[in-house]
């Protein structure tokens, strides 16, 4: 990235860098600014700094504040009860929500619908393992729980078309419908990048294998 901007500006003329002929030190320069501003930014955001407000920039406290209803509800702490992945389901979803609010806040989407959506996407009180047991062809848990989820989100908070169509919609393109809307389309891919990064831990982590609900 940098080398490209740097032939771009050497390639006019009427550069500055040619007035001074100060080739490296523009050049270093740059390259710092480049490499300095996403550390300082991921600094600023992992300690909740008022830049991020100024700047409006994501936030874990903005991103708490948003979601703090859902998060702290008797009902959806229940999800801890449930393995998922690597660990329960609860850990799943507020990991996928973040970063699909972190995303669709640095692209000037809906995070609120995001966040949430986010959240609710396996809204499902159940163990989906033994589920599966009972179903021959082992698939109708994918296609089902994005419709569960969304009635179990429906009884205890207030959702709307964005975040219903998020829920229904994340396991694109195992359903067949096609999310309406970016923000939809964002939990969906975050959804299973999510999902490489806890089989990954899995691995890497052979204590992830055995999870109790006391965890």
């Amino acid at each position: 990235m940098t080398f490209i901007l740097y032939v771009l500006l050497y390639s006019n003329p009427t550069s500055f860098i040619h007035f001074h002929n100060n080739y490296l030190p523009f050049l270093i320069g740059l390259s710092s600014f480049v490499l300095l501003f996403p550390i300082i930014i991921i600094v600023l955001m992992k300690n909740n700094a008022p830049f991020c407000s100024i700047l409006a920039l994501p936030s874990l406290s903005e991103f708490n504040s948003l979601t703090y209803d859902i998060l702290n509800h008797n009902e959806f702490i229940k999800l801890k009860d449930y393995f998922h992945h690597t660990h329960h389901i609860y850990d799943h979803v507020v990991r996928v929500a973040y970063l699909s609010y972190f995303f669709s806040k640095l692209l000037g989407l809906d995070y609120v619908s995001s966040a949430r959506g986010g959240l609710l996407h396996d809204f499902f009180l159940y163990d989906w393992r033994e589920r599966k047991k009972g179903d021959e062809h082992r698939s109708l848990h994918g296609k089902e729980h994005p419709y569960i989820a969304l009635n179990n989100a429906n009884l205890y908070f207030h959702i709307n078309e964005k975040e219903s169509d998020i829920i229904t919609k994340h396991m694109y393109p195992k359903t067949k419908e096609r999310p309406i809307y970016a923000e939809s389309f964002i939990v969906s891919i975050m959804d299973k990048v999510s999902t490489v990064i806890e089989y990954i831990k899995r691995v890497v982590n052979k204590e992830f294998t055995s999870y109790t609900k006391t965890q």
